[in-house]
């Protein structure tokens, strides 16, 4: 990360870094709407594991992915990840 970034973020009282923190999940809802394709491989990223599975669909904030263990669900996209 950007040290002039971090150093401009320290600055920030809890109400700018709930600010940050929305734009930064709006980019990547924006990235994974152009990087995520219906059959592009991904890992369910979660807070201790990632899982595969397979995009379907791709929804305006979320995406259907179809997992490896036969089920599918509607998942954030700021919870994939390109595997």
């Amino acid at each position: 990360m950007n040290k002039t970034l971090m150093k401009e973020m320290k600055k920030l009282d809890n109400r700018g870094l709930n600010e940050v923190m929305d734009f930064a999940r709006e980019l990547m809802v924006m990235n994974g709407k152009l990087e995520f394709t219906p059959g592009t491989k991904v890992y369910v990223v979660q807070k201790t594991k990632k899982t595969p599975g397979t995009v379907r669909k791709v929804l305006l904030k979320n995406a259907v992915v179809d997992m490896d263990n036969g089920r599918s669900y509607r998942v954030p996209m700021s919870m994939l990840e390109a595997a």
